[in-house]
């Protein structure tokens, strides 16, 4: 058991829990609610969190409660796949080192009218880091309810959670939802019903990571990024079959204005492809820093929600402009061609 000395001498076990949610979902407000620490709240849509930080410890039902705050997969600053480097080397470290986290809150803003591509990624590798044995261990926490009526809130809520394709996959696997109203309170009595009884588990990810050796590619949430890379890649070849198409026909109408935005737009979309590769190769060769170590496993198997993505989870509401995130789930190059023509 992990103890720390209070400062009145008492011997308090130690509690770590993950926080993670979309860029702008409020991970740094609650962390800092919860803690009365300071971490940096982002005022714009640019995140502020782009690596782990951890807030001030707290002593809260006879224990010391750290939160840890995680970027979210939408970073303004970061790809998906230094994210995801970035998420496995924090948890991957503590496994190795015999520290098990308590579980992992999730923050989802129910103002938003719409399940937007960007949030609908980030909760799917909360759902693939977890995994099926450790999702019981987690709660997904809506807030900005003062930002929503409350009956458009409790339906949006309800919709939510009954759906395959949003919450309802988690709580099938035990995971909570809770409500936040912005006060301590209210963020300490979330705190309490996710360390009530909770036995500490691991998640897929570090399972799969030190107990089965797999590289980052190979994991659950790796194999979800690498299908969504290469969505977004046949996406391209498709818009850059399209633009020719167009190229050709103005170059028959001889149409210069026309044939300048087409090559610009071709220009983009090969930049657009030339990243995508890298990050491909970039994903296949991550390394974790931490070199694995013997632990402790469980015979359950653990993969369950790793074996596919949760149905539709990558695949509703995501296109068009994201207006929750920093990033934007841009509408096609042809799309915005099209708008630009007379």
């Amino acid at each position: 058991m992990d103890i720390k000395i209070s400062s009145n001498g008492k011997q308090l076990e130690n509690v770590w829990i993950a926080v993670m949610g979309p860029t702008g979902a409020g991970k740094s407000t609650f962390i800092n609610t919860a803690s009365n620490s300071d971490l940096r709240v982002g005022e714009t849509l640019q995140s502020c969190t782009d690596k782990i930080e951890f807030s001030k410890s707290f002593e809260l039902e006879g224990r010391m409660v750290t939160l840890v705050d995680t970027p979210g997969f939408d970073d303004t600053a970061k790809s998906d796949t230094e994210v995801l480097n970035i998420v496995c080397d924090y948890f991957s470290t503590e496994y190795a080192n015999g520290r098990l986290l308590h579980g992992i809150i999730y923050m989802y803003r129910i103002s938003d009218n719409r399940v937007s591509g960007t949030a609908a990624r980030n909760l799917q590798f909360y759902q693939q880091l977890c995994g099926p044995e450790a999702l019981s261990n987690s709660v997904i926490v809506t807030n900005m309810w003062g930002l929503v009526d409350p009956k458009v809130g409790a339906n949006r809520e309800q919709e939510l959670k009954s759906k395959g394709n949003f919450f309802k996959p988690a709580l099938d696997y035990g995971a909570k939802c809770l409500r936040h109203d912005n006060t301590t309170e209210s963020a300490h009595n979330i705190i309490r019903a996710m360390i009530h009884n909770n036995i500490p588990k691991p998640f897929l990810i570090q399972r799969e990571l030190i107990d089965e050796k797999k590289k980052v590619f190979q994991t659950a949430a790796g194999e979800a990024l690498l299908r969504e890379l290469a969505k977004l890649e046949q996406k391209h070849l498709q818009e850059m079959q399209e633009l020719d198409t167009e190229m050709a026909d103005a170059l028959a109408r001889q149409d210069e204005d026309a044939k300048q935005e087409l090559e610009e737009l071709r220009a983009q979309l090969l930049a657009e492809t030339e990243r995508l590769n890298a990050e491909k190769k970039r994903l296949h060769e991550l390394k974790l820093t931490t070199a694995p170590g013997t632990t402790t496993t469980t015979t359950q198997d653990a993969r369950g929600l790793g074996d596919a993505p949760v149905p539709g989870a990558w695949t509703e509401h995501n296109t068009g402009e994201d207006p929750e995130s920093g990033r934007k789930d841009q509408p096609s190059f042809w799309t915005r061609f099209k708008r630009g023509r007379p």
